[in-house]
């Protein structure tokens, strides 16, 4: 199994960032789907809805406000095809609190190639994480 590990600055509170990633109508701001719905708590669910209507269910692995948080995540083998199907990444978000200022860490593991890793890392280092940062520092 392959993973990927990420760092990301941000100027706001670990609060703000744990919001950012778990509250339903923060999530719609800085991802791809419309509709979230969470149950914000660990064994629970994350539920998302993209744009063409395909629903999306997480388990929360880990939920630990407003340090760490962690789910079970479908993710697509083609992104362009979503009839090849998904395999579950564990994702898990680490703040880390500077103050008034964080650092998010990501670690993804559980790609069954170093492609899929990659293609995801490039999504998060180069979309997802700059996009959340955003919506945390708001």
């Amino acid at each position: 199994m392959f993973s990927f590990e990420l760092k990301s600055a941000i100027d706001a509170a670990p609060h703000k960032v744990f919001a950012a990633l778990t509250d339903p109508k923060l999530i719609t701001k800085w991802e791809h789907f419309r509709w979230v719905q969470h149950d914000m708590r660990a064994g629970g669910h994350v539920r998302k809805r993209d744009d063409d209507g395909q629903l999306f269910d997480g388990e929360i692995v880990i939920f630990e406000p407003p340090f760490r948080y962690g789910v079970l995540w479908p993710v697509p083998k083609d992104t362009d095809d979503p009839d090849e199907g998904t395999f579950p990444v564990r994702m898990e978000f680490d703040i880390e609190s500077h103050g008034d200022k964080s650092t998010l860490t990501l670690k993804a593991e559980g790609f069954p190639e170093q492609a899929l890793a990659d293609r995801e890392k490039n999504s998060w280092g180069g979309y997802y994480l700059d996009k959340l940062r955003k919506v945390a520092e708001s």
